[in-house]
């Protein structure tokens, strides 16, 4: 399971695919990746002074805009909730208001820790482990692995790599032992973040998180 409190928008804004003919108009979007279902702000410049401009997602029309007398316009609509086996996407944006048209692009993500394979001796198991999302509110942002103990105690931090991408991924790392230290039975929590030192998230934290507890049965190694 994962949380992450709403991500603060980082405003860098994407530049324009392409343009009309004359090359006038622009689109704009205020960040290059999202959090699924996130609110996205476009903007676009260069249309035709107050007309209505047609705001296209992946060919779908999304909605109307009214260009204001210099031909501008600010606009925003959320992004889908991913499909459960798609961890990121790219979409496309195009407006126009019929004489001029204007494209770009963006990225949603879902936020994502896990590792394969999910079970074996604790002793003995290796794994890779895969991310995504840790990059939506600092690009290349380090990603740290805490274990939690099941009384609670912070028993080691690992630092699994840097999140690479518009969106922050790892999309797996090296095999390395899912436990490298003698680990006892009971539930562990596995916390997912960007930040050296433990402590626990919560709703209150702004930067990406995941919690994932797992069951040792047996003595581990």
């Amino acid at each position: 399971m994962h949380h992450l409190l709403t991500i603060a928008i980082v405003t860098v804004a994407t530049g324009a695919m392409s343009a009309s003919a004359a090359g006038a108009a622009t689109l704009q979007t205020d960040t290059r990746c999202y959090q699924e279902t996130q609110e996205v702000i476009v903007a676009g410049a260069g249309f035709a002074p107050l007309s209505a401009v047609t705001i296209s997602r992946d060919g779908k029309v999304l909605g109307t805009a009214t260009a204001d007398a210099n031909g501008a316009f600010r606009n925003k609509f959320d992004t889908p909730e991913l499909p459960n086996d798609v961890r990121e996407r790219l979409y496309s944006l195009s407006a126009t208001d019929t004489l001029t048209t204007a494209m770009t692009s963006y990225r949603s993500t879902r936020i994502f820790a896990n590792f394969r394979p999910g079970s074996g001796n604790p002793a003995t198991l290796k794994v890779r482990f895969t991310v995504n999302g840790f990059g939506l509110v600092q690009r290349r942002a380090p990603v740290y692995l805490h274990y939690v103990s099941p009384t609670g105690k912070d028993r080691r931090t690992i630092l699994l790599g840097r999140a690479a991408g518009v969106c922050g991924m790892i999309a797996q790392t090296r095999l390395r032992h899912l436990f490298p230290f003698h680990a006892e039975r009971g539930t562990w929590i596995l916390q997912f973040d960007t930040r050296k030192a433990y402590e626990r998230a919560t709703s209150k934290r702004r930067t990406p998180w995941v919690r994932k507890p797992v069951q040792i049965f047996g003595n581990g190694g």
